[in-house]
């Protein structure tokens, strides 16, 4: 059965044209180069060393997604994180990596449906669920981000950051007797908490 592997290989190699077939070949070289000057801050060649070797593949538009967020070419960053995107629809990846940019370009409608986007694959996906929240929580629709907070406090009961939202959402709903239960829970994970103490207080 190993000796079928590199036939196969060879033969993929054929069919894609000498000059892509070296391209291939030459992927692992550019990609440690690239890792190398990421270790060293040095984007600019991190970028290069791909860059040379651009087939348009959907590990380099991601990798490539990264290196531009790092150097904080953010429009960049999104424009090959969303060619990862359309190369691999149902992959979670990239749509958490063009998260990154857009939310340093301020576009949470655009964050918000990659999170819903991300839930409809994966529904149980607590960084999804939770940051969710978070918009709608920001926005002042505590009803809904309550049910995204419920989601991942279900699954990790005694988690501080979603206790304590969920809790604040309770309070804002006016759900008084919940909101101080968890409010009294996150006291347990962080006793002395300044945030819980002054939520029971408004109670």
């Amino acid at each position: 059965m190993d000796l079928v592997k590199p036939v196969v290989f060879a033969t993929a190699l054929l069919l894609l044209g000498p000059a892509s077939a070296r391209a291939q070949e030459g992927l692992p070289a550019a990609f440690a180069a690239s890792y190398a000057a990421e270790a060293k801050g040095n984007y600019d060649d991190a970028i290069g060393a791909l860059r040379g070797s651009y087939t348009n593949l959907y590990e380099q538009n991601l990798r490539l997604g990264w290196l531009y967020f790092l150097a904080k070419n953010y429009t960049t960053a999104a424009a090959y994180y969303q060619k990862a995107i359309d190369q691999r629809p149902y992959a979670i990846e990239p749509k958490f990596g063009l998260i990154k940019p857009l939310n340093a370009l301020g576009q949470v409608e655009r964050m918000l449906g990659l999170y819903t986007a991300i839930l409809q694959v994966d529904p149980q996906n607590t960084q999804a669920n939770y940051w969710a929240g978070v918009i709608y929580l920001n926005r002042k629709q505590f009803d809904k981000a309550a049910r995204f907070f419920e989601k991942v406090v279900n699954l990790y009961p005694f988690d501080y950051d979603t206790n304590l939202s969920l809790a604040f959402a309770y309070l804002s709903l006016g759900k008084k007797i919940e909101a101080r239960a968890l409010y009294n829970k996150v006291l347990l994970i962080r006793p002395g908490d300044a945030q819980a103490l002054a939520g029971l207080k408004r109670l």
